[in-house]
């Protein structure tokens, strides 16, 4: 009887390290260090991103890298195919006003969002660092999609 214990606490703890293995490979905890998505995500809040993630939508909430700002958590509002104008304060979709969204009026650019592009903005697009100062963003930079928060 011992030998069959000690075969099962064998096999339950590979099962233990695979599944840890896994969640690893598939999964990244974030803890939201800004509050540029109040009041969906607060300060200090852990969140679960999907790593294996690659049908991004407009309507997503991402987490991507920046050389400037370092890891980043917004919302995509423009996919590829997209094109999305800064101007007199208002942004466009497709020529359509994405309100309540704005920009600086002092701002006059368009985007065509090409294959890997997203246009991301944060919830609370008043106190966010987003696309409308950077760009979009390349599919290259996403770490995933966050699916728990």
């Amino acid at each position: 009887m011992r030998r069959k214990t000690h075969t099962i606490v064998n096999i339950s703890s590979i099962f233990i390290l695979l599944i840890a293995a896994v969640f690893v490979v598939v999964f990244k905890i974030t803890f939201i260090s800004e509050q540029s998505m109040a009041p969906t995500l607060r300060e200090r809040q852990a969140t679960l991103v999907c790593k294996r993630y690659h049908n991004y939508e407009s309507g997503d909430m991402i987490t991507f890298n920046t050389d400037e700002y370092g890891v980043c958590v917004k919302r995509i509002i423009a996919q590829p195919g997209d094109t999305i104008e800064l101007k007199d304060g208002v942004i466009y979709k497709n020529k359509i006003r994405l309100s309540p969204y704005t920009c600086s009026k002092d701002i006059s650019v368009t985007y065509v969002l090409d294959t890997g592009q997203y246009f991301v903005i944060g919830d609370n697009y008043n106190a966010s660092i987003d696309s409308r100062n950077y760009g979009p963003i390349s599919q290259n930079d996403i770490v995933g999609k966050v699916i728990l928060y």
